[in-house]
């Protein structure tokens, strides 16, 4: 099964298969963050998404063979057409295959189709990907 990215609005939304117990995409998307040195922990990120959720934000997991192994927040400032990228993870054993560009480069195409024309990366990572794949703004 390749990679997908699939935006959710929730953090007990339906994307594992046959959860081995209540809570499992939480506890795993934490553990992803807690992994990545370059994030703020689990908590702080998932307590920050489930913030945006209420103002209608998403979270875009990357699910490969039904588990989740990459993750990004994907933020509407309200204030422009721009979309704000932030919090990029990979899980730590998919690091360095460009798994992390080909995340974003689904989250970028799923966006592209609800009509986004500009991305702001907050991350210094997503910015490269986004700069070196020409992905910040949509050309007309």
């Amino acid at each position: 099964m390749p990679l997908e990215a699939i935006a959710i609005n929730s953090l007990d939304a339906p994307l594992i298969k046959k959860p081995a117990r209540e809570n499992e995409l939480a506890e795993r998307l934490q553990a992803l963050y807690d992994t990545d040195d370059t994030q703020p922990s689990g908590a702080d990120v998932l307590s920050l998404v489930e913030q945006g959720f209420k103002r209608g934000q998403i979270l875009y997991v990357g699910m490969f063979n039904d588990k989740p192994i990459a993750a990004v927040a994907c933020f509407d400032d309200g204030q422009t057409n721009a979309k704000r990228l932030q919090y990029l993870t990979v899980h730590a054993q998919n690091r360095g295959r460009a798994i992390d560009a080909k995340f974003i480069k689904l989250v970028y195409d799923a966006e592209v189709k609800k009509g986004v024309r500009e991305f702001v990366p907050v991350d210094t990572d997503i910015h490269r990907i986004m700069s070196e794949y020409e992905l910040l703004r949509v050309k007309d």
